[in-house]
């Protein structure tokens, strides 16, 4: 069980899924290990042991960064099992690189939103209740 995002780069910035015309395109966010690299600036640590999947790990949680095979890269996703520290650090990459940040709960994009924490907070209050809470 995670809070799932996706990460991709469109032709102008959008706040919420559904402002995204039928004809939009995804831009390639760069070379695989372009975007590898990006990720662990900002995710120092993250282990890229299998390259279609790194992890990060801290002692506020973890993300999977679904990368898939495609290289050029053109979208990936993340598994967020973590506390919304995490947020700033997912925004930072999307600003660095010009990509949004897709909230697969909301439908808004996190780096666009007035509460990029409100679907998260969500996420972790029903992850407690599921597993007994802390």
């Amino acid at each position: 069980m995670s809070w799932d995002l996706s990460i991709q780069r469109f032709t102008k910035p959008y706040a919420d899924a559904s402002e995204i015309p039928q004809d939009e395109r995804c831009l390639p966010l760069g070379s695989r290990e372009g975007v590898q690299r990006a990720i662990s600036e900002v995710f120092v640590g993250t282990d890229w042991t299998e390259p279609t999947w790194g992890i990060y790990g801290s002692v506020d949680g973890s993300i999977e960064f679904n990368m898939g095979e495609s290289d050029p890269n053109e979208g990936f996703a993340l598994h967020v099992r973590a506390s919304t520290k995490v947020l700033p650090m997912i925004i930072e990459l999307c600003h660095r690189h010009d990509w949004q940040a897709l909230d697969w709960s909301s439908g808004e994009f996190l780096e666009q939103s007035e509460n990029p924490g409100a679907s998260l907070e969500a996420w972790l209050k029903y992850r407690d209740q599921i597993v007994g809470g802390k």
